[in-house]
């Protein structure tokens, strides 16, 4: 795992290895190992996760993408994740979607699931 530069809330450039936690993602049958640094300064804790993963989900962006993709293209939810779970990313997109891009994106949320991802921003949180 690479040491993460500075720290990302109050900038300071040292981080303290602080050990590792147990955490599940979808794709993986057991429990991945996450890397976590503290800041010495603001006592931020900063956990690493692999490549392709939204912070705070434990689905990759491919898959959630593929989920929201197969229900608005079909009108059917992908039988592999919870339902419950696919109505809170389509809710939470389509809350993010107008308040980042605009009512002209409402019927175009697959491109405004791309544009709020290039932009730096998760499609799919709950807090705009």
């Amino acid at each position: 795992w690479p040491r993460p530069e500075p720290c990302p809330r109050c900038q300071e450039p040292r981080v303290w290895g602080h050990g590792f936690v147990a955490v599940y993602f979808d794709e993986y049958p057991r429990a991945l190992f996450l890397r976590r640094y503290r800041c010495p300064v603001c006592g931020c804790v900063i956990r690493l996760r692999p490549k392709g993963y939204f912070e705070r989900f434990q689905a990759s962006i491919q898959r959630i993408y593929g989920s929201l993709r197969q229900r608005i293209v079909s009108g059917r939810y992908d039988l592999g994740l919870s339902r419950s779970r696919q109505r809170h990313w389509m809710c939470a997109l389509r809350r993010q979607v107008a308040a980042a891009l605009g009512e002209g994106f409402r019927f175009r949320l697959l491109e405004g699931f791309c544009a709020l991802v290039k932009a730096g921003r998760v499609p799919i949180a709950t807090r705009i």
